[in-house]
């Protein structure tokens, strides 16, 4: 029902969007300011809508441009925007721009959908078939996408900007080690629905594995003026207590004499070399008997702990102590027999003063032969030989049965001592034998020299060819290594079929027995070492460090 207007009323003035802009263009042309920038006098508004007013912003501010709209919330349809968002003045956003945004968004949902396939793949997780199905075939899809358009990531937009992802880096080797600022991972927490024995298996598993650069290539060799050198200036912090043992120990010199005299024989035993303080008691000994008789007694001092003492050497030693230097008798070319000869000896003469028989590590690996136990203990058990000897092992009462035990007659007296085995034990080869490396014994970079100024120079030539091979092979596998990121022992060598033909080519001999011939020098001297592969080739290789070798091949081209 529409209201009835008076007569005096006046139809109020309808301001439109259209009627603005006229009047806008009209006080332009007139040099006066636009009437949109000056408020309108409020005027009762008719019943219903405006005519042409219809989808139509309202103006809160004269300059449309850059004033901010609503719109009407009945004309509000769906899929528009209520709002509409303020941008500045001249900021225009290129087509192109807009597309690398969607694909920089499309790119991270191939990533998203390429590490949900990876994880997939390698923990197994699959919970629902249909699930799994619809979801596989989406990030494929994805995934298959990303190959076509890869193009697309390099390159720069139309208006002369770089693209959102740049060309990335040649990967790099990575250097051994953490690197900066990293940290170490966190270990897997366990789940919490396990059963308690699950739990201490989870917390007991193995870790990865680890291996170190660290080999026993890489070690120094130690050789004998370094050992010498080491042994002078150490200085000891228990000399005093060692030097009071020995003194203490020495106070039963006389007991000793005693149970010689008795038909006993000793056996020293205990922690520490025993050497000094026997050869202490000789030399008591050798003195009482001076003082006593006038002349010195028959005294034989074995080193057992030689590598190269055998029983032979023994008894003649005793033979020719009883016999004296100038005796032209023979003594028999087995053990048995000249064992045999010096009974019978002892036998036809009278023996005022018993021979004394030292042996210094009787459990020593040279002695430790049945065959050798059973010829000493027939020896000791002589009334005219007094046996004192010293064991080093634990385990030395395992040599001898009751048999032996009784022909030996030992009295054992506890003689620990502490003192270093420095005699006893040889430091250099025995490190060497450890680390497995004993063919160096000819003493390094001089000791080859040594050795092959006596050799002809064919033979100087071979050497000569077999370090340079040896060195351009370990330089191809060093590189080999570092490519793979790992640095093993590098282990050089040169195959025996291909150092001949080089040989060959060299004229340094003609065939392969001259070959051999010259190899043979080379292994008599431990200067070369000889392997085989797993195919089963023969492999020569200089038994040295890298520098080394670089430094005796500098040596042979001089």
């Amino acid at each position: 029902m529409k209201r009835k207007l008076n007569d005096d009323d006046t139809d109020p003035a309808i301001v439109t969007p259209a009627t603005s802009r006229l009047r806008q263009v009209s006080d332009n042309a007139d040099g006066t300011d636009s009437p949109s920038s000056v408020a309108d006098t409020p005027t009762k508004r008719r019943r219903g809508r405006p005519p042409g007013s219809t989808n139509k912003n309202k103006t809160l501010l004269g300059d449309t441009a850059n004033s901010l709209t609503l719109k009407s919330p009945a004309t509000h349809l769906p899929g528009t925007k209520l709002f509409s968002t303020p941008t500045k003045p001249g900021a225009d956003v290129s087509h192109e721009k807009k597309e690398a945004v969607v694909r920089n968004a499309d790119r991270s949902a191939r990533r998203k959908s390429a590490r949900t396939l990876i994880a997939r793949t390698i923990t197994g997780g699959l919970s629902d078939e249909d699930d799994l199905n619809e979801g596989d075939t989406l990030a494929h899809r994805i995934w298959n996408d990303d190959n076509v358009e890869g193009e697309e990531l390099i390159g720069t937009l139309d208006d002369g900007t770089e693209a959102t992802e740049l060309v990335p880096d040649t990967p790099s080797k990575r250097r051994p080690g953490r690197p900066k600022g990293a940290r170490r991972k966190r270990s897997p927490t366990p789940p919490q629905d396990l059963p308690p024995h699950e739990q201490y298996f989870f917390h007991n598993r193995t870790g990865g594995v680890r291996t170190s650069n660290n080999t026993l290539d890489s070690v120094a060799l130690l050789n004998h003026e370094e050992y010498f050198d080491s042994i002078r200036v150490h200085v000891d912090p228990h000399d005093s207590e060692i030097e009071f043992l020995k003194d203490l120990h020495s106070r039963s010199f006389h007991q000793w004499r005693f149970e010689f005299e008795e038909g006993f024989n000793l056996c020293l035993y205990g922690w520490g070399s025993k050497r000094k303080l026997v050869m202490d008691y000789v030399q008591w000994l050798h003195t009482r008997c001076i003082k006593s008789t006038g002349k010195s007694p028959p005294i034989v001092i074995v080193n057992g702990y030689n590598s190269t003492l055998n029983i032979r050497e023994i008894l003649n030693t005793v033979a020719n102590s009883l016999l004296g230097p100038d005796h032209s008798q023979k003594l028999g070319s087995q053990p048995a027999e000249i064992l045999d000869f010096i009974f019978s000896h002892l036998s036809k003469q009278a023996i005022t003063d018993p021979l004394t028989l030292v042996i210094h590590s009787i459990d020593a690996s040279p002695l430790r032969r049945q065959a050798t136990q059973v010829l000493l203990a027939g020896l000791a058990s002589h009334t005219s030989i007094n046996l004192l000897a010293t064991a080093d092992t634990p385990s030395f009462p395992l040599l001898w049965d009751s048999s032996l035990r009784e022909q030996y007659n030992f009295i054992f007296h506890d003689s620990t001592t502490f003192a270093p085995f420095s005699s006893e034990i040889n430091i250099v080869d025995d490190v060497h034998e450890l680390l497995g490396r004993s063919g160096r014994r000819v003493g390094g970079r001089e000791g080859v020299g040594f050795v092959l100024k006596s050799l002809p120079e064919k033979a100087r030539d071979l050497y000569r060819i077999l370090v340079s091979e040896q060195l351009a092979g370990m330089e191809e596998a060093l590189i080999e290594s570092d490519e793979a990121e790992d640095r093993p022992g590098v282990q050089g060598g040169v195959e025996y079929r291909a150092l001949y033909q080089k040989a060959v080519e060299e004229f340094i001999c003609s065939n392969e027995m001259n070959f051999r011939t010259l190899l043979k020098e080379f292994h008599d001297h431990q200067m070369i070492s000889s392997r085989k592969d797993p195919l089963g080739t023969e492999i020569l290789c200089v038994p040295f460090q890298k520098q080394e070798l670089e430094a005796i091949l500098e040596d042979l081209v001089g």
